[in-house]
């Protein structure tokens, strides 16, 4: 919003908040004008001119006088000059016709509203006072005439003062109101920002997560891969060859997977696969990477599983096999899938080397305990509370996992091997039909 809109905006309030009063201000200045015009008088060019200059006071008002509204009370320039343009053309119009003084009911409260309490009490008196000196100066005025003037001026002083007292409280609250509104909208911005930067902060973790379960175990198993084709160039040619077709597989898959990671897509082994198919792929792969062994069982029933719920498993089971992969040491890898009626699990279970999972959640030792500690979640070492390597092993999965609302045990020793479970929720049938 450029400057001049803001303060369009904050005139189309004040306006508002000032249309009921400019509306008796018409309504006064009218009423007086025709009064002067229709009470028979001396002179009906007096009256004439009497009425025009009660309507020149407004427009006086309206050119010096409201464009301060906003400091109401504040005692302006423009508040002084209109006091002595309207002391001086107010006594004209008097002198000229006496019903003229019925302006009054209009002057009165305009300068209350102008001026501070003491500065308008002394312009009331002075705007009454001086044309009834003026009227007493030059003409015939008799006692009862001076009582009923003073009379006359004391009612439209105490008018004056009620009438601006309650449209200053009015304003006052206009202006409180406006105040708390301007404070909401900040908080609002606030708000907006702290929203916009827990959005990119939770973006963030969601690329560093998805690119440490899925980009980095790639790169780890292209390096493996390298590693064992080294060695197999001269003495092995059909190996070397399969794993020069896995290295170019996992290169491809990597390529698949950061695109999808950009789009916030679901991982590509879920695009055209059950999740029981893909953790089949993958412990086929892993076996085929690897000298230990590997088998997949599923357990129950396949029941339909959110895709939410299949993400957070696969995504589980790679971690963990990617840790068996680098840290474990094992033989061979259990992996199993488990339906039951109202939940799924996935138990990943290696008879590595092991490690204490208390102490490593406890002394959070980043990645050099990660690299000691083996297990199908080594990386619980180097990433359960890892910020000295900026590991999402441990750390990671339980995130994954309660946020899916479900939970993670860990069971492991050192040289006893280790055991992760994760079993989340599922959807009862009640739940799945209801919109």
């Amino acid at each position: 919003m450029t400057s001049d809109e803001h303060r369009d905006t904050e005139e189309r309030p004040r306006d508002a908040d000032f249309r009921d009063w400019l509306i008796f201000v018409a309504l006064a200045t009218v009423g007086t004008v025709v009064v002067v015009l229709a009470i028979p008088s001396p002179t009906m060019a007096g009256a004439a001119v009497s009425a025009a200059l009660v309507v020149v006071l407004q427009i006086v008002y309206w050119m010096l006088a409201r464009p301060s509204r906003a400091g109401i009370r504040d005692n302006s320039w423009q508040a002084w000059t209109y006091l002595a343009v309207s002391v001086v053309l107010f006594t004209v119009a008097v002198v000229l016709n006496p019903w003229a003084s019925l302006a009054l009911f209009a002057l009165c409260p305009e300068l209350f509203l102008m001026f501070r309490p003491t500065a308008a009490a002394i312009a009331v008196v002075a705007i009454n006072a001086v044309p009834l000196v003026f009227r007493i100066a030059l003409q015939s005025v008799s006692v009862p005439e001076v009582v009923q003037l003073i009379g006359t001026t004391v009612f439209i002083v105490a008018f004056s003062i009620f009438f601006s007292s309650r449209m200053t409280a009015v304003t006052a609250q206009s202006e409180e109101r406006r105040r708390l509104i301007d404070q909401l909208h900040e908080r609002e911005a606030e708000v907006a920002a702290l929203s916009a930067e827990r959005g990119a902060g939770a973006e963030r973790a969601r690329i560093a997560r998805e690119m440490h379960d899925t980009l980095a175990q790639g790169f780890t198993s292209i390096i493996t891969l390298g590693h064992a084709l080294e060695s197999e160039l001269d003495s092995d040619r059909d190996a070397a060859r399969r794993h020069i077709a896995l290295i170019t597989e996992t290169a491809q898959e990597n390529l698949t997977e950061s695109r999808r990671i950009i789009a916030a897509l679901s991982p590509a082994r879920l695009e055209d696969a059950s999740l029981a198919e893909a953790l089949q792929r993958l412990v086929a792969q892993f076996q085929a990477e690897t000298a230990a062994g590997a088998e997949f069982v599923l357990d129950g029933a396949v029941l339909p599983t959110p895709a939410g719920v299949e993400v957070v498993l696969l995504r589980v089971a790679q971690e963990c096999l990617a840790n068996v992969r680098r840290h474990a040491g094992a033989r061979h890898v259990d992996v199993m899938l488990s339906y039951a009626d109202d939940a799924v699990a996935l138990s990943v279970i290696d008879d590595g080397v092991g490690f204490d999972p208390d102490v490593v959640e406890r002394a959070g030792a980043g990645g050099a305990m990660g690299e000691r500690a083996g297990g199908a979640t080594a990386s619980a070492a180097g990433g359960a509370a890892g910020s000295a390597s900026g590991g999402y092993g441990l750390r990671g999965m339980r995130a994954r996992v309660d946020e899916a609302g479900g939970t993670l045990a860990v069971a492991s020793r050192a040289g006893g091997g280790t055991s992760i479970r994760a079993v989340l929720p599922l959807p009862s049938a009640a739940e799945e039909e209801t919109p």
